[in-house]
């Protein structure tokens, strides 16, 4: 089927932005074609594209991949610049060297396919297989840990207790390493989808009480997500990788940077995420548990 379908170079700016950094758009192609021709239609989420690059360079997926292109069109997101913010993902993806295994395509049926999430349960076998497109040097003399500001759970998830006891522990917590605080200060977008449904936030006013007892690197972000800088991202990248470890709470696009490059990380997770295992990453249940790693590094 797909050896029939023309290329048609639209005159829409998303297309041409695609043709132009020479990927493959399908003007002609549905969802129900590519659901029926059993391939895999992503969201263009950077977690999403990371692990799902990891599954191609281990072999797991089936190429070509999918993504519509309507959700920018739409802006579902509620983004200032959903240009911007596509082009970020372009060169994400002309990083992992992918230009040839996408194909963008724009149908108002945004159903995306969950088959290769199953894939990253037991299956992969080099967990640190996307490091080679990335080219890391270690910025920093002394040994750091990151503690990582966005905070996913899921919608009826009690952020305000999440709050209030990480709020306790960091105001007299203490590290003998240097502390590096990540993310964005903000969540920006309160109309969409991202945020109606998961109800994202951000830990960013907790960490600050670290402040008291340590010695603090403040690299966050107003608002990250309607200022994607691909150079900024490959900075925090190199800094995840080198991290004597990275803290996180909830899952999301940080933690899948954590997941594909970092060398140590753990999370505080609720068992409803379904966190992929990667001999790379400590999950725990327990808050205290957490807390409990944090008071013996």
């Amino acid at each position: 089927m797909l050896n029939n379908i023309i290329k048609n170079n639209t005159n829409g700016v998303i297309e041409d932005i695609i043709i132009n950094r020479n990927f493959r758009f399908y003007n002609n192609l549905t969802t129900d074609t590519i659901i029926k021709d059993k391939y895999e239609i992503v969201q263009s989420g950077i977690g999403d594209i990371l692990l799902i690059y990891l599954l191609i360079n281990n072999n797991l997926l089936q190429c070509p991949i999918f993504i519509n292109i309507n959700v920018y069109i739409k802006n579902l997101y509620s983004l200032n610049n959903p240009i911007q913010n596509f082009i970020f993902k372009l060169e994400l993806l002309t990083k992992l060297k992918s230009n040839n295994t996408i194909i963008f395509y724009n149908d108002t049926n945004e159903t995306c396919t969950n088959n290769w999430q199953g894939m990253l349960n037991n299956k992969i076998l080099d967990y640190k297989s996307l490091h080679k497109y990335f080219n890391f040097n270690n910025i920093f003399k002394e040994d750091y840990i990151i503690f990582h500001t966005k905070c996913r759970f899921i919608s009826n998830f009690d952020y305000n207790k999440l709050k209030i006891e990480l709020k306790n522990f960091y105001k007299n917590f203490k590290s003998k390493y240097k502390i590096i605080l990540l993310g964005e200060r903000t969540i920006n977008g309160k109309d969409g989808s991202e945020v109606q449904i998961h109800k994202i936030t951000t830990i960013y006013n907790e960490l600050l009480e670290l402040k008291n007892n340590n010695d603090i690197l403040d690299l966050t972000k107003y608002n990250i997500y309607d200022n994607l800088n691909f150079k900024d991202y490959e900075t925090d990248m190199e800094l995840i990788h080198y991290a004597k470890l990275n803290i996180l709470v909830g899952h999301g696009g940080q933690y899948c940077n954590c997941f594909c490059f970092g060398e140590k990380t753990v999370v505080y997770a609720i068992p409803e995420l379904n966190l992929i295992p990667n001999p790379l990453v400590e999950t725990v249940y327990n808050i205290n548990l957490l807390f409990n790693i944090l008071s013996n590094i």
